[in-house]
This record gives C-alpha cells, structure tokens and sequence, in this order.
C-alpha cells in the first residue's frame, strides 16, 4: 500500500497545532485499496453503492476533480472529525492525506494557516488517478 513508505506523523505536534490542516478541509484517502481494508473489508463497491454507504460513516463522496473520491463530510469548521482532542479517527483509519502530511513547525510561529507539506504522492491529481483507475476495474 501508497503509505508504508510514509513515516511523517508526528502527533504531539499535531497536537500542538490543534489541527490547522484539518480546520482548512479533509483530507481524502488516496488508496482506495487501503480505504476498502479499513471501511469495507473484501468488498468492492461501485460508485452509486459507496454514496449509499458513506452518510453513515460521516464521509462523502468528494467530487471536484470529476473523479469521485471518499472524505470525511467538511463543516464550516474544518474536518468533521476534527473534534476538541484532535481527529475522532484511529491513526490506522485517517485518511492517507492526513497521515502523509510533513508537519512543520514554522505553523506554529504564523496565526492562522498550515505550513505543512504534502508529498506529490498524495496529491489531488494523485489521488484522482488512483481512484479513476480503481472505479474503472468495478
């Protein structure tokens, strides 16, 4: 899978930050294989299936790059797993946005706003080849 060469997460500065990242948006799973492991065990479901799905786990279909890709539903606050002790999710289950970002200390030193890094791997494109191929094989 996408994120066993990925070891960035560090969580006590996370922590510190308080999630600007996730105040901003969700991020999204960008390996369907990894997102259908944690959410849907040996299933593979097609587009119209998930959006069935999806309300009950609090996540969406995002759509903007035409390619539908699954996130946590976005409030007017950010990721609506985003809760006052940081994300509601495991750190097995967050999205693989999530667990790539290259945290960076310098967030802390603006007022608003997230320095962190995403690698290009992680990307929106990325992701949206990924998924694009993945709802091709369904």
């Amino acid at each position: 899978m996408l994120l066993e060469k990925r070891d960035s997460l560090n969580l006590p500065l996370c922590r510190e930050c308080g999630g600007r990242c996730c105040q901003a948006s969700p991020g999204i799973w960008v390996d369907p294989e990894r997102f259908f492991s944690i959410f849907f065990p040996g299933q593979r479901l097609t587009v119209e299936q998930l959006r069935g799905e999806l309300p009950a786990l609090g996540l969406v279909l995002w759509e903007k790059t035409g390619v539908p890709m699954p996130a946590p539903r976005s409030l007017a606050s950010g990721c609506a797993f985003l809760g006052t002790d940081g994300c509601r999710f495991s750190v097995a289950e967050r999205p693989c946005q999530c667990l790539a970002l290259i945290p960076s200390k310098e967030t802390l030193d603006q007022q608003q706003g997230c320095l962190c890094r995403l690698p290009e791997e992680f990307s929106r494109d990325a992701a949206s080849q990924r998924w694009q191929k993945y709802w091709q094989t369904v």
